[in-house]
């Protein structure tokens, strides 16, 4: 099984590559198209958790980069700060605890807010409500 190096996992602008001397030009890893945040440590974590091969085969089997690294708990930068500032774990276990927390306290902002439209007393559509 052939490791992810520093040498091989080459970037090149947005995008990740595979280099090998029997493929000098690449193989596709994965594109970063808002900007280059997130390749280190996407790299990072290529090295250590992944082998080449296996990799590979999952993108075969149609999964996208972020999907395939997700299953061995990669979390972008920008999720990481996130859970680091809420004080949540930083697992994909503490990711979606996060998404639920914020979805509860979203419904609840919704719910104690007062409706801009009310149904009118005939029945027959909305109008505003008054302030």
């Amino acid at each position: 099984m052939a490791a992810f190096t520093k040498e091989n996992l080459v970037k090149h602008g947005a995008y990740v590559m595979y280099i090998t001397p029997e493929n000098p030009r690449g193989r596709f890893v994965a594109r970063f198209k808002r900007g280059r945040s997130g390749i280190a440590t996407f790299m990072t974590h290529l090295r250590k958790k992944w082998t080449v091969e296996d990799y590979f085969a999952a993108e075969d089997a149609g999964l996208a980069p972020l999907q395939i690294v997700a299953k061995t708990d990669y979390l972008q930068p920008h999720i990481k700060k996130e859970l680091k500032r809420e004080g949540y774990p930083l697992t994909t276990a503490g990711k979606m605890q996060l998404i639920r927390d914020q979805s509860k306290a979203r419904d609840a902002r919704l719910a104690a807010q007062t409706p801009k439209f009310v149904e009118r007393p005939d029945g027959n559509g909305f109008i505003r409500a008054g302030k």
